[in-house]
């Protein structure tokens, strides 16, 4: 005969309301103390993709000047510089002619905020890294080393926005303001009305 009190068997222990408030609070601290740094990976991380795919644009580029000894793509005459024609110029040169895609043209940073941002110069913007403009001449791009091939449309990495120059090297160029200043903590620009 088995007694209401006994003991052997036993039923499975719930946690109670104190424990399950201490585990919340202790995954709670633990997630404040995380959170910041996987935002900082997370952006260093798109940092290295930024400045992989200006490298990547580089070496087509640097292979389609030195190597196949052509000249620098030549923006056509009734393009405006600036413009949405030119942004589109260069995507369908890049992928008529060297094999590149629309992603190879933009940095995931500048796309996320182009996505999450209402200022119309910033959504205006097709490519994350402009061009520069040389000569026929094949030689021209080579010519100086220290001259940019390719520049970042914002500062979005903290140091200025990115460019490549004619020997391979990443650069930042410290951020302008409209009114000659440097800008504070980057970005775009805002020149809507």
């Amino acid at each position: 005969m088995e007694w209401l009190g006994d003991s052997s068997r036993s039923r499975p222990r719930a946690f109670t309301l104190t424990e399950v408030i201490v585990v919340v609070g202790i995954l709670g601290i633990l997630m404040v103390l995380l959170f910041p740094n996987a935002t900082s990976l997370f952006n260093r991380a798109q940092g290295v993709i930024c400045t992989e795919r200006l490298k990547n644009l580089y070496v087509v580029f640097h292979d389609h000047v030195v190597i196949d000894h052509e000249a620098w793509p030549q923006l056509p005459t009734n393009i405006r510089i600036g413009s949405v024609e030119e942004q589109q110029w260069w995507l369908s040169y890049g992928s008529n002619s060297l094999g590149l895609t629309a992603r190879d043209w933009n940095c995931p940073t500048i796309s996320r905020m182009i996505r999450n941002s209402s200022n119309s110069v910033a959504q205006a913007h097709l490519i994350s890294y402009l061009p520069m403009l040389f000569d026929a001449t094949p030689s021209t791009p080579t010519r100086w080393p220290w001259m940019p091939w390719f520049t970042e449309i914002a500062n979005v990495h903290g140091n200025g926005a990115q460019m490549i120059l004619g020997d391979g090297s990443v650069t930042a160029v410290p951020p302008v303001s409209p009114k000659g200043g440097t800008m504070p903590g980057g970005g775009f620009p805002d020149h809507s009305p």
